[in-house]
């Protein structure tokens, strides 16, 4: 059975209700609208439970007479994302007017003002006027600056995010934003909430989009820890088991995809009218590849009525494709072509506006990707059994045998040299292949630039390999990995060096941007939380040593020389304690001196003027220690004679 199935990248997932999703804060109230506020925290509370109960609560506070400002944004907030989630959205045409009319009340305060205006965005997007959405997520972008409103920042950068991921296709432009929003939320120090879990199921969602998994699945394991210990977060719990299970499907392990799928489905059809369609589109997927077009029909035609019936664009787009495969394996080219006709109608109608007119979607499925060979494969298989005897089909089947031995060894070529050059355990270029690339940079680059080269390494990771097995150490040493990639620039190397210790090199970098980077990094590994295990997080700190390559300014490249002198800086860094940098820096005094005399006592060095040496708090230079000499006393001690 030709396979054609394929991940959608518009299917809509994204949620981005930061900003309205998690309980608000309503504050500076009389004491007589307590109740009002618990029912509205309720109602927020519901919606990723009990989404049908939190509509029938916000109609009924909405019902109230003389509501407060702050409660009426609540209550409008909470009664839009349930329409939206029960594909009611034509009955929330007059909620964005509402709300902005409430933000501009004389009573209403920046936090009122922030969440009015988040949820008009919303709405806006979610009925197709993505210009306007925009426009307003810009305009509350600039006064969360303007206020410092940190949760504010993230949750325009989340509203963005959705904009580029659903709105655009853009999953790239995305991922962007949901990195600075992550970026900015790990400053916050507070316990998780809702909103924390919402922008981790985006990250792992938008890197499910990219065909990202491992570092998707790292993600949603974040989000499930977190939902799980707030409580009442069944409906994200139920989508991130549809999303792993669309992992699983993609890695071609299909009898536990399909079991996780069904797992979901019934709880999703009451409750998650959006999520069960979106599970009954990747059911109907794994049905093709398994029991073929015939088989996959019903599943397909009923997400199709789903998302028509309740108005979710997305979906609907992601159903035509989905269609347009299945009639294409059934040989039903007209239907096909119908299928992708309408999904290109979808796409010119999102296309329109100035902010989308040079981000327009890809052509529909069927005209971009239909191959008439698979279409047309059972009609032609009479004449191949007539002619498999003659010459010609001899001389196909002999280059065809010979392709594919061809393209089999290439890919194994390309497996062995990507074996040979990666680390196994994090997935960074190993020390062979990062001395290939410094070297191959810096002949580029020439010897007028100098770079600064570090060692990274992790305190006491020994004594943490022996008391939580070496399943946690790989765990530790492949978070550390994702940590210095998400913190360095794209084009810094980045390298298991050995062990504990990893390679960091920037190019054309000065003594104080090294510094800088040092911190930046050190403070980043210890930020690191680390799931080892149900109940397990470990955290870590590192040591570095940094000098620069090459060590003295217009010398000669030696990358063994830079190593040994940041080498050298790692030492002081932990004879003072760990947690630390520390930087060997050569001068133009000392390109004459050898580098046993500067390395050996880096404080007479720098007192000598060849040297600069900084760290992150006073150092240790001292020479090692000498062996102490021991008498013939002590030698016939130690011997037993």
């Amino acid at each position: 059975m030709p396979k054609l199935s394929r991940v959608r990248r518009g299917v809509s997932a994204l949620v981005c209700l930061l900003s309205v999703a998690a309980p608000c804060a309503l504050a500076q109230h009389p004491i007589n609208s307590a109740p009002l506020v618990a029912q509205v925290q309720q109602c927020h509370a519901l919606l990723t439970s009990a989404p049908r109960t939190s509509l029938q609560m916000a109609r009924a506070l909405l019902a109230s007479p003389s509501l407060p400002t702050s409660i009426e944004i609540g209550a409008l907030a909470c009664l839009g994302v349930a329409l939206r989630s029960q594909g009611q959205l034509d009955q929330a045409a007059d909620l964005p007017a509402r709300l902005q009319a409430a933000a501009a009340r004389p009573d209403a305060n920046p936090e009122d003002r922030l969440r009015a205006q988040s949820m008009a965005a919303h709405l806006l997007l979610w009925r197709g006027d993505h210009a306007q959405a925009l426009e307003l997520t810009n305009l509350f972008l600039e006064e969360a600056v303007r206020q410092r409103d940190v949760q504010g920042q993230i949750g325009a950068l989340m509203q963005i995010a959705m904009i580029r991921g659903d709105a655009m296709g853009d999953p790239q432009g995305a991922l962007t934003y949901l990195q600075k929003a992550t970026a900015l939320n790990q400053h916050m120090r507070r316990p998780p909430n809702p909103g924390d879990l919402i922008l981790y199921y985006n990250y792992g969602f938008a890197l499910l989009q990219m065909h990202r998994h491992e570092e998707a699945s790292t993600a949603f394991t974040r989000a499930e820890a977190i939902g799980t210990r707030l409580g009442g977060q069944e409906l994200f719990l139920h989508r991130i088991v549809s999303h792993r299970a669309e992992i699983q499907r993609l890695a071609g392990q299909l009898p536990e995809a399909e079991a996780k799928f069904r797992s979901v489905l019934d709880w999703q059809a009451v409750q998650d009218p959006q999520g069960h369609i979106v599970t009954l589109q990747r059911l109907a997927r794994l049905t093709l590849d398994r029991a073929g077009a015939e088989a996959a029909l019903p599943l397909a035609e009923q997400a199709q009525a789903a998302a028509e019936r309740g108005r979710f664009t997305d979906e609907v787009r992601a159903g035509l494709d989905l269609l347009g495969d299945i009639h294409t394996l059934r040989g039903e080219r007209a239907l096909a072509l119908r299928y992708a006709r309408e999904a290109r109608d979808i796409d010119r109608a999102r296309s329109k506006g100035d902010t989308l007119n040079q981000l327009a979607r890809l052509q529909a499925t069927a005209e971009r990707s239909i191959d008439p060979a698979e279409v047309n494969a059972m009609q032609d298989l009479g004449r191949v059994r007539v002619l498999r005897n003659s010459a010609l089909v001899a001389l196909l089947v002999v280059v065809a045998v010979a392709t594919v031995i061809v393209l089999r060894m290439r890919r194994q070529r390309r497996r062995l040299t990507l074996l040979s050059s990666t680390d196994m355990v994090t997935g960074l270029v190993n020390r062979r292949e990062a001395e290939r690339l410094l070297a191959a940079d810096r002949a580029r680059s020439g010897t007028e630039q100098r770079s600064v080269v570090m060692l990274v390494e992790l305190d006491a990771f020994k004594a943490l390999n022996e008391r939580h097995g070496e399943a946690a150490g790989d765990a530790v040493l492949r978070a550390v990995g994702r940590c210095l990639r998400q913190h360095c620039d794209s084009h810094d190397r980045i390298a298991r060096w050995s062990g504990a210790t990893f390679l960091v090199a920037r190019h054309d970098t000065a003594a104080p941007a090294a510094q800088a980077l040092a911190s930046h990094l050190r403070a980043a590994i210890e930020r690191l939380v680390v799931d080892t295990g149900p109940g397990q997080h470990l955290t870590l700190t590192a040591s570095i040593g940094m000098a620069p390559l090459p060590l003295f300014a217009g010398a000669p490249d030696a990358l063994d020389d830079s190593l040994r002198a940041a080498d050298r800086a790692l030492q002081s860094a932990r004879r003072s304690g760990h947690n630390a940098w520390a930087m060997l820096w050569g001068e133009d005094a000392g390109r004459d001196v050898d580098l046993y005399s500067l390395l050996h006592d880096p404080a007479r060095a720098m007192t000598c003027g060849w040297l600069s040496l900084a760290g992150s708090r006073p150092m240790a230079w001292l020479p090692p220690r000498p062996e102490p000499v021991r008498s013939p006393v002590d030698q016939d001690v130690q011997t037993g004679t």
